[in-house]
């Protein structure tokens, strides 16, 4: 089981995003080509706020975890299971995200 704040954002909020460098058109273009978006920059400069806006435009659901000291590798790749005798695998997210 998951211990951090797994959840699914959905698109349903008014934007309020204002793209004011085509920060969009780029990302949309790196997500046509299947490549990998790193988003840097200080605290609350808009990163969330841009992926969410992406993922609206685009109908594309959002899931997110929240990082802490206490995440550990199982909670992002997965982690064994053991039900009625057999062994199982629960996905993490990083994983159902692929």
């Amino acid at each position: 089981m998951l211990d951090q704040s797994e959840q699914s954002v959905k698109g349903s909020e008014q934007s309020t995003y204002l793209d004011w460098n085509n920060s969009i058109d780029i990302i949309d273009k790196a997500f046509e080509k299947e490549l990998f978006v790193l988003i840097i920059g200080p605290k609350g400069t808009g990163k969330t706020s841009l992926v969410r806006e992406y993922a609206t435009q685009k109908s594309i659901e959002l899931k997110s975890i929240n990082f802490s000291l206490r995440t550990r590798e199982s909670h992002l790749i997965g982690t064994k299971n053991l039900i009625e005798g057999n062994i199982g695998f629960d996905e993490g997210i990083l994983v159902k995200s692929m």
